[in-house]
């Protein structure tokens, strides 16, 4: 099931060649805005050189992205339902000129680069989530804070505190 999909309840199928119900097809993911870099945004690691590109905005109709420079906060918005990701204790940002890179506009895509780099340098790493009907909130931290978070170690997996729609969530390794 895609994560808009989660979001309205609705599962849509995956079908084979024969348009027979199938377990080896992976489910579409959200969707996700893909722009040639004009001017754009760099994070960079605040422990190492690490750098991940990221768009400025992007605005689909089915979803918009933006970005928080002063939080060092991505945000998708998907309809009336929004998503972001805060990583503001790892890393800076800087606007960089074209480069004529395609990057993609979702926290699902950008989460996934970030989180095992992070994970590099803070073992065990925490993904603080926020809540409510119409918003999940991601942020990453070197220590836990609050009642609703994962703990990622590399030695003991993933454990998830507190009550998390995880429907609703990008979790690395767990959504």
């Amino acid at each position: 099931m895609d994560f808009l999909s989660k979001l309205s309840g609705k599962k849509q199928p995956a079908t084979s060649s024969r348009n027979q119900p199938s377990r080896s097809v992976k489910p579409p993911t959200p969707p996700t805005a893909i722009a040639k870099s004009n001017k754009h945004y760099m994070l960079k690691c605040v422990d190492c050189g690490f750098t991940h590109h990221i768009p400025r905005a992007t605005t689909l109709p089915s979803v918009a992205f933006s970005v928080d420079v002063n939080e060092v906060k991505m945000v998708c918005v998907y309809g009336a339902f929004t998503v972001t990701l805060d990583v503001n204790e790892f890393f800076t940002i800087t606007t960089v000129p074209d480069s004529g890179q395609v990057l993609n506009a979702s926290i699902s895509d950008n989460i996934k680069p970030l989180h095992n780099h992070m994970l590099s340098h803070c073992d065990p790493l925490f993904l603080i989530i926020q809540q409510s009907r119409n918003q999940t909130t991601h942020k990453y931290k070197k220590q836990p804070k609050g009642n609703t978070y994962v703990k990622f170690s590399r030695e003991h997996g993933v454990d998830i505190v507190g009550n998390i729609n995880v429907s609703k969530a990008e979790i690395p390794g767990v959504s």
